[in-house]
């Protein structure tokens, strides 16, 4: 086995070092005798501390020995580029077969790894010394980028190697979709043809009616086009802003648009005779792509036949210029996955509304994980198509929370490295690292860092008494404090729950996540996202489908164990029922089983209590968040399906004789927990859709109920001293918005939020009309639009109340039953020893 590399940590030799790298030598230039940019070396080679907080340093002088690897092909965990000083290093990469071959040799004064910090992907190849040396290697931490930039010599160095890599990395995707048919030496033609761009967002690529000049392959990122017709009289282009900042409900019927992703192809209609482009297209986002000059290409005609025999099976979704959406609802789903960077995500956290009971278990769950919420449900919320040819609607909300971008904006800021990409590919913070300065909560556009307290005062541990009473409380959880504290704070983010109890260091598990663990109903999971958003992923190309760095099951599509839990469940619970209803008739209640001592009775009432005992096995779980316990909704599952099992065999056990009155009581207390545990699950089941149908955006509870009050307010400062504006508002408004009838309304018509108030606004029309003054006019428009606001806020929030509603009769029931039950079992008990 190599040796380990050493470290040298003498500055004077790190200095000599930068001065000999020839990329970085700039640094290190001097004027008479003094250093032209001391500060940025000094924060580079010394680290700097500024108050208490320590930058820097970014720089270590490293050795490696024989054969010593530095970087592995396929490993995340890079935060750090290298430049080689002396010796040389082999680069190896695996072929088609999984074989690692030789591709490259290194020498001195190139930079390495760079690929990885800039692209946030894993590293593409494994670099290694060669058995018979040892190379010395200058190792550069990502925050040094900030300070390395300015220096011309170093930035276009860096921006060379990204486009070389960059343009091999195309070049490789091409000859893999080739089915190889692209020889070494026709590769090494298209590299010499093409040309390797990094487009920001908004860039129009091309206009409709330009002429086609030279083929476009998209690398990475996504592409807007949009073809106009000669009735839509419109500028060109507007398709991207409009998506970006309006929605795509306000694009133009003449306008057929659609997305191309990576694996597509541009300005291949020229090959078939078109010499202009037929469509426009604007970059989404921040997008890689390989240009080929169609002239070069022409000039070589081996070349160019392989193109045009494999090149058109890369995709079907640039066969043609853009239509017009043939499922708009798709194509509008899409376009904000695109628009808003969902779709680019390593690892996406979404919750399926329509399942949501708005219980907050997923952020409690994070809360006693990592000891504060990293889980806000607040967010970016998707309506999708459950299926393309169907009407119905899957409202998906992706919460505030880390999504580990593939170029993580929150990275750029970071004065000491303390965020960065881990072994996992999850974006985390060093809590070390971490100077507490906000920058990265400040870059990240998804809201998803929060600035907590370094050193929060510990809570006193409660009682065992307390901690009893938490568990058959019925009351919500007290909020947190409010933080106060501005000095030492520490960055917070969701990691994935890794280095924790769900997830041991060093321990190879199938990853576990708290939020997901303990969602009761399965309403939220972990995705990739290009295989949960399916009406994205088709629009990639067919050699890039497959590609994800993402971790999670689309339990939203197929939860199999789910459906293995309800397939027995279901046959166990007819089997056995039809089994005891037989053995009763057979053997009667009484009657002794096959002469021994147990009779149907007896089996029925252990059978019974067997199942009640499983069944509160579910509260018990409900208090373990740290713990690998399966997931909570398999759980819940259960304790339904018994529950049920449990009510149907002490029916049968009871018979025909309810007995006495407290064995009446206990048949009362099991059949009321029973009905209103089947109330609950009904609840849990339908107002989730009812509610996601009419609110819009997801909302909370705290959300609307500060709304309502705002509403009021607003409601009573509006000017009503005219006697007739007096009467409409307090008698005609008010026996129409707040009427049951109007209230049902919301549920049964579930119309948007717009359609609604377009409504209430056209009853009230006429009536404005009779007033005599512009004013009085609008104030009565106002009071409408608020009134009508304020019943909308009123149906959510009682449905929310809805969805608690029957737990408490549930639960009470439940106690009062397990204490007959004891009662019971006493009873029977005495009875049999007499």
């Amino acid at each position: 086995m190599p040796a380990m590399h050493r470290q040298v940590t003498d500055h004077d030799d790190i200095i000599a070092a930068i001065r000999a790298s020839g990329v970085l030598s700039e640094l290190v230039e001097e004027h008479d005798g003094h250093f032209i940019h001391e500060l940025e070396l000094e924060v580079i080679v010394y680290g700097r501390t500024y108050g208490e907080k320590q930058v820097g340093p970014y720089a270590r002088l490293l050795v490696y020995s024989a054969g010593e690897e530095i970087i592995r092909e396929g490993q995340w965990k890079r935060n750090a580029f290298y430049v080689l000083l002396s010796g040389s290093l082999d680069v190896y990469a695996d072929d088609a077969a999984g074989v690692s071959r030789k591709v490259n040799e290194l020498e001195s004064q190139n930079i390495f790894g760079e690929m990885s910090v800039l692209a946030g992907c894993p590293s593409t190849a494994t670099v290694k010394v060669p058995p018979d040396q040892e190379a010395v290697v200058l190792e550069i931490e990502r925050p040094a980028l900030r300070l390395l930039r300015k220096f011309p010599s170093f930035g276009k160095r860096l921006d060379y190697l990204y486009g070389q890599h960059g343009l091999s990395d195309a070049v490789e995707d091409i000859k893999n979709g080739g089915c190889g048919a692209f020889t070494d030496e026709l590769i090494e033609k298209l590299r010499e043809h093409s040309r390797f761009v990094v487009y920001p967002k908004d860039h129009v690529l091309l206009r409709q009616g330009d002429r086609v000049n030279k083929l476009i392959f998209i690398k990475n990122g996504w592409i807007c086009r949009e073809l106009i017709s000669s009735a839509a009289n419109t500028a060109p282009n507007p398709t991207a802003e409009l998506i970006r900042t309006e929605g795509t409900e306000k694009i133009e019927r003449d306008i057929a648009w659609d997305f191309l992703g990576p694996g597509n192809w541009i300005g291949w209609e020229a090959m078939e005779g078109e010499p202009n482009f037929q469509f426009s297209a604007t970059v989404m986002g921040r997008t890689e792509v390989l240009e080929i000059p169609i002239s070069s290409l022409q000039s070589d005609p081996a070349l160019l036949k392989v193109m045009l025999e494999y090149v058109p099976q890369f995709s079907s979704a640039d066969d043609y210029p853009p239509l017009p959406p043939a499922n708009q609802k798709s194509t509008q789903a899409a376009a904000k996955e695109i628009a808003t960077g969902l779709i680019d995500a390593s690892n996406l956290l979404v919750m399926d509304m329509d399942r949501c009971i708005r219980c907050g278990n997923c952020s409690l769950a994070c809360h006693k994980v990592h000891g504060q919420s990293r889980l806000l449900r607040h967010g970016i919320h998707v309506a999708r198509p459950v299926k393309p040819d169907r009407r119905s609607t899957q409202h998906v909300l992706v919460p505030n929370v880390c999504i580990h971008c593939q170029s993580p904006e929150c990275l750029i800021g970071c004065p000491t490295g303390a965020i960065g990409r881990f072994d996992m590919g999850q974006i985390d913070i060093s809590e070390k690292k971490c100077i507490g300065c906000g920058e990265c909560a400040t870059q990240c556009p998804y809201d998803a860092i929060t600035m907590i307290p370094r050193k929060a005062p510990a809570p006193p541990s409660p009682s065992r008494g307390k901690v009893l009473m938490s568990w058959l409380t019925l009351a919500l959880p007290d909020a947190p404090d409010r933080v106060t504290e501005t000095s030492d704070m520490l960055a917070v983010k969701c990691n994935l729950c890794q280095d924790t109890s769900l997830n041991p260091k060093g321990k190879s598990q199938k990853p576990a996540y708290s939020c997901e663990e303990n969602c009761p109903t399965g309403a939220l999971l972990r995705v990739n996202p290009l295989e949960y958003f399916s009406e994205a992923k088709n629009q990639i190309g067919v050699v890039f489908k497959d590609r994800t760095h993402a971790i999670g099951r689309n339990i939203h599509q197929r939860d199999v164990p789910a459906l293995i839990i309800h397939a027995f469940a279901a046959l166990a619970i007819i089997s056995i029922t039809w089994t005891v209803l037989r053995a009763a008739d057979h053997y009667t209640l009484d009657g002794h089983l096959e002469g021994t001592w147990l009779t149907m009775r007896w089996f029925t009432g252990l059978m019974g209590l067997g199942s009640i005992a499983i069944v509160l096995t579910y509260p018990v779980r409900k208090q373990f968040y740290k713990r690998r316990l399966g997931p909570l909704r398999y759980w819940k599952t259960v304790h339904a399906y018994l529950g049920l099992m449990a009510g149907i065999v002490l029916l049968i056990h009871g018979g025909r004789d309810s007995g006495g009155l407290l064995t009446s009581m206990l048949m009362v207390s099991f059949d009321v927990a029973i009905l209103s545990g089947l109330f609950g699950i009904t609840c849990y089941f339908v107002v989730p859709r009812i509610m996601t149908s009419i609110e819009g955006d997801p909302l909370l509870i705290e959300d609307l109920t500060l709304r309502r009050k705002e509403l009021r307010a607003s409601l009573g400062l509006i000017d009503t001293s005219d006697d007739r504006l007096r009467q409409l508002v307090k008698i005609k408004m008010g026996r129409r918005f707040f009427s049951f009838r109007y209230l049902l309304r919301q549920y049964l018509k579930r119309e948007d939020f717009e359609t609604m108030l377009n409504a209430a606004r056209e009853e009230f029309r006429a009536d404005a009309d009779t007033l005599p003054s512009q004013e009085l006019r609008d104030s009565l428009m106002r009071a409408v639009e608020t009134t009508a606001t304020l019943r909308r806020v009123d149906s959510l929030i009682y449905l929310h109340q809805l969805l608690k509603l029957w737990l408490a009769p549930h639960v009470v029931s439940v106690s009062i039953m397990l204490a007959l039950l004891c009662v019971h079992i006493i009873q029977v008990s005495l009875f049999t020893v007499r």
